[in-house]
């Protein structure tokens, strides 16, 4: 079982804060979802509430596995401007571990540099933001380069989740999970 770190902020986009967690946990993976606000409950960017475990100040130091950025443009902003959730992105990549942003996420990406030299994908209204910062802009729904895993946005959310599965596990846990929710991979 791997430890996942999910950071919420205001304007996270909901289908992206919810999908991809289910399914770890569906998989068998510890996931804890930290608010990166004064508070564990946030707006997301539809105005649907969303709740977190704990606030980031819990966990920060502790070591996760998957660190997971929903998008969202309001979220991707906020982890842009939190230099606690640069560090964080930073370290993560920097040891190796997993880290995984979706739809505008990449863009809390650029400030620490961390998409330079690595392919990958995003939400395409981002696109013009975001490719001049890394080797290649592809259109695909995922995109896995080294440890860094991006995904283009709500509609593909449960593909990163499967792929993530899959990264944590084995192709068979992805299956399993798939199969269990009546998801066609």
């Amino acid at each position: 079982m791997s430890s996942v770190l999910v950071i919420l902020a205001p304007g996270a986009e909901e289908i992206e804060t919810v999908t991809v967690p289910d399914v770890l946990v569906r998989a068998g993976h510890q996931v804890t979802v930290a608010s990166i606000a004064a508070t564990t409950v946030v707006d997301g960017s539809r105005g649907i509430p969303l709740a977190a475990h704990t606030r980031f100040a819990e966990i920060a130091g502790r070591d996760f596995d998957l660190v997971y950025l929903p998008g969202g443009l309001g979220s991707a902003e906020a982890c842009r401007s939190d230099v606690r959730v640069q560090d964080l992105a930073e370290r993560q990549l920097a040891a190796g571990r997993w880290l995984a942003v979706i739809c505008a996420a990449p863009l809390a990406l650029l400030p620490r540099k961390l998409c330079a030299g690595r392919r990958l994908t995003s939400f395409p209204g981002t696109r013009a933001a975001i490719e001049p910062h890394c080797a290649a802009w592809l259109d695909q729904p995922v995109v896995v380069d080294g440890n860094l895993v991006t995904s283009q946005g709500a509609g593909t959310a449960l593909e990163l989740a499967f792929t993530l599965v899959e990264l944590l596990g084995t192709r068979a846990a992805a299956d399993q999970v798939a199969a269990a929710m009546v998801a066609h991979r």
